[in-house]
């Protein structure tokens, strides 16, 4: 696959499965295990995820969201947080997204006391391709054009992302502890 460029940042998608609305404000992610707040944590601005919204936490500049939407085919209906809108709560670095290796790495999803409610780690990965995982947390594979809604954007990365996954009632993505909150991930 050709070298990563501008539209190409790691991203990971977040849903409420639940009944109500969530605040994201005081959630973390981190690609690491660990105690949290620390300065490998990124935290989510004030956002309300409603009940049954999808939102795709991107590493891209807000700058980069259109040409990101359209190297996936996607409209601008698909609600995006890049990392220039998380809080960084690690100054000096800036650095709002913790970036997802090839070789192995993970998601570390961590509510406002935190407390880890949901992860998915893996080893390595195709650069490009996301991952599905199960509601139980077991990873099903890397994605497929034409499976789970997994479709090839133009610069050939293949993922599903801020598309509905029609899944069997027994592949459903992953759902998280609190409020029914999901998350799939991708790495290039």
């Amino acid at each position: 696959m050709a070298p990563a460029s501008t539209i190409n940042g790691d991203w990971w998608e977040l849903t409420n499965t639940g009944d109500t609305a969530i605040n994201l404000a005081g959630f973390q992610w981190a690609d690491t295990e660990d105690a949290l707040p620390s300065t490998d944590s990124n935290f989510f601005p004030s956002f309300i995820i409603n009940p049954g919204q999808s939102i795709i936490i991107l590493e891209e500049n807000t700058s980069n969201e259109a040409a990101w939407l359209t190297n996936w085919g996607l409209d601008s209906s698909v609600v995006i947080l890049a990392m220039d809108e998380m809080v960084d709560d690690s100054t000096p670095d800036g650095d709002t997204f913790s970036g997802l290796s090839s070789s192995g790495d993970g998601v570390f999803f961590y509510n406002p006391l935190g407390q880890l409610l949901s992860s998915f780690s893996y080893g390595s990965a195709i650069r490009g391709t996301s991952f599905e995982i199960s509601k139980s947390g077991v990873s099903l594979g890397n994605s497929v054009v034409g499976e789970f809604g997994a479709v090839k954007a133009a610069n050939n990365d293949v993922g599903s992302p801020g598309t509905a996954v029609p899944e069997p009632v027994t592949m459903s993505l992953l759902s998280l502890a609190l409020g029914g909150l999901l998350l799939r991930r991708r790495t290039h």
